[in-house]
């Protein structure tokens, strides 16, 4: 019996986590579950990247709306310098991934731009929720 509990205790917290997935990444997951070419798992990492800048976007949106003075300019800033470093940064690693994988460049390229827009967007997130001490808080 006591074999058995640390795998019934993994079986209950990879649930636990798959119901606290956000909408977007289990979407991404069943996409990337049905597709078998490099051609449609970039497609899958596209909607999810299309997907989290639009979270992100309402984020942005609704802390903007909340703030005012100094700390809405420094959001401002903020998210402008994000953007800056996000489109350097998927170009340096497509310029890396291109030389060092081909094809498959795509796919890490697409799993770094999803990553990048979805923890911006979580980020955002904590700032109109207030805290992000546990994960399930944002």
């Amino acid at each position: 019996m006591k074999k058995w509990l640390p795998v019934a205790l993994l079986l209950v917290s990879g649930f636990a986590s798959a119901q606290q997935q956000n909408p977007i990444d289990q979407q991404l997951d069943q996409c990337m579950n049905k597709e078998s070419t490099t051609l449609g798992m970039s497609k899958c990492y596209d909607t999810a990247s299309k997907a989290w800048d639009k979270e992100m976007n309402v984020q942005y949106t609704q802390a903007m709306k909340k703030l005012t003075g100094d700390p809405k300019d420094k959001l401002r800033s903020a998210q402008r310098a994000w953007l800056a470093y996000r489109d350097s940064w998927l170009d340096a690693s497509r310029s890396y991934f291109l030389s060092s994988q081909g094809s498959m460049a795509a796919l890490s390229v697409g799993a770094q731009g999803v990553s990048l827009v979805r923890n911006q967007a979580l980020m955002l997130q904590s700032i109109n929720k207030g805290s992000c001490a546990n994960p399930g808080d944002c």
